[in-house]
């Protein structure tokens, strides 16, 4: 919950250099409320902990409740949001946009996580 604290403030000039620099900016739970709340999802599509919370957090500020879908983790231009639930949908978005690995070899792992050992490999 650092997000909603003073010294979270510190983090917005960083925020905005990468984002205007293209840089990948990933937001999972409360820090996609706080890149709404300084209008860093205005300009793309975007999902978060619920498009109530974003805009109780992005007030005035955040001016793009038509970009919010609703889903574990969306990916758009250089930033990725996910909801706090998303921890391997926003490592498999980050991942493809890092290109980390090869498209295929990123689904397996991320179906490996999301699946288990078990539930791939059967005796």
């Amino acid at each position: 919950f650092g997000w909603s604290t003073p010294v979270a403030e510190r983090v917005v000039p960083i925020v905005k250099k990468a984002v205007e620099g293209g840089k990948i900016v990933g937001a999972i739970c409360n820090a996609a409320s706080f890149m709404a709340k300084h209008g860093f999802l205005n300009a793309v599509k975007h999902t978060g902990n619920g498009l109530d919370q974003l805009k109780i957090w992005g007030g005035e500020n955040y001016t793009n409740p038509d970009g919010y879908i609703h889903a574990q983790a969306v990916s758009d231009g250089s930033i990725v949001t996910a909801n706090g639930s998303a921890t391997l949908e926003f490592a498999k978005e980050l991942l493809t946009l890092l290109e980390n690995d090869t498209p295929e070899q990123i689904e397996m792992y991320y179906q490996f996580n999301k699946q288990g050992f078990c539930a791939l490999f059967h005796e």
